[in-house]
């Protein structure tokens, strides 16, 4: 759910990088730390033939300075946010600035108030209307710091696809529809309708700011619905035996993990997995699931951020018309 604020709050992304690792004060490998996919690998870091007692991250928070410094905000600073859903642990860490839109600092994880997957995200907050400590950015999407894994997880790519429905017979049924998900070999593909007059046209090439604004909208929708689709042929791939629940591997297992900690964020990754099998085997009404599916697949397509700056530049664009 995208919360609304009664005052003005950054547009521009707030960016979060995790640039260094540490294991009680010694220099850990950058092979722990994958920044495209937001992940730090914290399992077996007993290589110094002991057991740690605590990590240390050096993160830095990046946004537009020009607009931090034109807007209405004043002492303005950022914290480096850590939590576990499982250890019910919540941790915030002052960053030093470093100069217009810039901070750095040290985010610190003691040993026994971690485990499975801690996330890590950024808030700026500042004086606002003379009430301070509000919140007018945090960093999209937080980083998982994961400790069960021994390799940062690289993030999937779904394949993508231009067929002309019309000419493919399995496809013809729905020759109107703009795109579709195929779930059903290997890895999941989206396919794009190029039949659709005028739809790779905006999502290739456009070049004006309303067919930019329209891309981002549609961009956004189509992720939202791929998550779905990928999400509810995942849970057709599992099973529950003897009370345990069965990861399916594979494409389907990296949906379910990503997705679940946002559809159920009371419980365990495998709490929720037996829940939603036995959900589907005993076919209970499914509407509770949809509800938060359709929040999760947001999540993940990043949908009510882009919709939102998608709205404010449109107002933006009609103020300035109507100054003109």
């Amino acid at each position: 759910m995208k919360t609304v604020f009664p005052y003005q709050v950054l547009s521009s992304d707030v960016r979060l990088r995790v640039e260094k690792l540490s294991v009680d004060n010694r220099p850990v490998t950058l092979g722990r730390i994958n920044d495209r996919a937001q992940v730090v690998a914290l399992q077996d870091l007993e290589e110094t033939n002991r057991r740690w007692s605590e990590v240390r991250l050096k993160v830095s928070v990046h946004t537009d300075g020009t607009e931090l410094e034109s807007g209405p905000w004043a002492n303005t600073q950022c914290v480096a946010v850590l939590t576990n859903r499982r250890t019910n642990v919540y941790h915030a860490f002052p960053l030093r600035h470093e100069g217009a839109g810039t901070w750095v600092g040290d985010v610190g994880l003691r040993r026994e108030e971690h485990v499975g997957r801690s996330q890590l995200s950024a808030s700026v907050v500042a004086t606002v209307d003379d009430v301070e400590g509000r919140l007018i950015g945090v960093s999209e999407v937080p980083w998982d710091v994961d400790f069960e894994a021994k390799v940062p997880t690289p993030e999937r790519s779904m394949k993508m696809r231009w067929v002309d429905f019309t000419e493919r017979d399995y496809l013809k049924e729905y020759r109107d529809d703009p795109w579709l998900v195929d779930t059903e070999a290997g890895e999941p593909v989206l396919l794009l309708n190029s039949s659709i007059d005028g739809l790779r046209g905006v999502m290739e090439g456009a070049s004006t700011v309303e067919q930019k604004l329209v891309r981002e909208i549609m961009a956004s929708q189509i992720a939202s619905e791929a998550w779905s689709a990928m999400f509810n042929a995942a849970v057709y791939a599992c099973d529950v035996i003897e009370g345990e629940a069965q990861w399916p591997g594979g494409w389907h297992e990296d949906v379910l993990r990503r997705m679940i900690p946002d559809l159920y964020p009371d419980l365990s990754p495998e709490e929720a997995l037996i829940g939603l099998v036995e959900a589907r085997t005993e076919g209970e009404n499914g509407s509770d699931l949809q509800r938060r599916l359709m929040h999760g697949s947001g999540v993940q397509a990043r949908k009510p951020r882009k919709v939102s700056t998608a709205l404010r530049d449109l107002r933006r664009m009609a103020n300035k018309k109507e100054t003109a």
